[in-house]
């Protein structure tokens, strides 16, 4: 009877990761917002589960800061504080920059076929009319993190992913200033081709870009708002 306990214990946790994933992806891709309240029943309803491995999913993000639990099976999905997006953008620039230092010498031309191929989704989504923006905020984020994934540091693609979860590329438009989506493209393009040149350029054009993202989103109405406030 001992063992069968056992055996039940672990199938629980699986389920439970599997959800806690889910929701790490759901706010990464913007799909769960800064602000929204998660209806832990009709969570469980949708991913057709019982409620308790969606109550130790939110339990674990409760831990790490991520969620706010509430009475009667509602969750908030805490709102990033000034702190918490300053520290976040400083560490996001921190791995990127990382990341195009550690390859731009040695990396083999195939391997940036997976950035070519996201390159080719966001023209996808500028070109439509009117631009797709939400398309093309999603190819933008997948684009830094398979970039971070290039270095094939275990620890960066850890954090990376967990940085994401902390201030997601969707918010960050939203709190930021609209930006100059063709400059934005056009950095990518170019710190690919400096990447298959072996180039040092590729580190001023991350840097370059990372640095304008900063500035767009100090520039936004959040800090706005904050400093009005303070």
């Amino acid at each position: 009877m001992k063992e069968e306990s056992d055996t039940i214990v672990i199938e629980k946790r699986s389920l439970a990761e599997q959800v806690y994933v889910y929701l790490c992806n759901s706010i990464s891709n913007g799909k769960l917002k800064y602000g929204d309240t998660i209806n832990t029943k009709r969570l469980a309803e949708e991913l057709q589960i019982s409620m308790m491995p969606v109550r130790e999913a939110l339990k674990r993000l409760e831990m790490e800061g991520v969620v706010e639990i509430k009475p009667r099976s509602m969750c908030l999905l805490r709102t990033p504080t000034k702190k918490e997006i300053m520290d976040a953008i400083a560490a996001r620039e921190m791995f990127e920059i990382y990341s195009v230092k550690s390859i731009y010498a040695s990396i083999e031309n195939e391997r940036l076929d997976i950035l070519r191929e996201i390159i080719g989704k966001m023209k996808e989504a500028i070109t439509e009319e009117p631009i797709n923006l939400k398309r093309y905020i999603k190819y933008d984020w997948q684009f830094h993190k398979d970039l971070c994934s290039l270095a094939g540091n275990q620890f960066v693609d850890k954090f990376y992913k967990e940085l994401n979860i902390r201030l997601n590329m969707h918010y960050m438009y939203d709190i930021g200033i609209t930006p100059n989506v063709s400059q934005t493209f056009k950095d990518h393009i170019e710190l690919v081709e400096a990447l298959a040149a072996h180039s040092t350029a590729a580190v001023n054009i991350i840097e370059r870009h990372l640095r304008i993202s900063r500035q767009n989103i100090l520039s936004g109405r959040f800090f706005a708002i904050q400093d009005a406030a303070g």
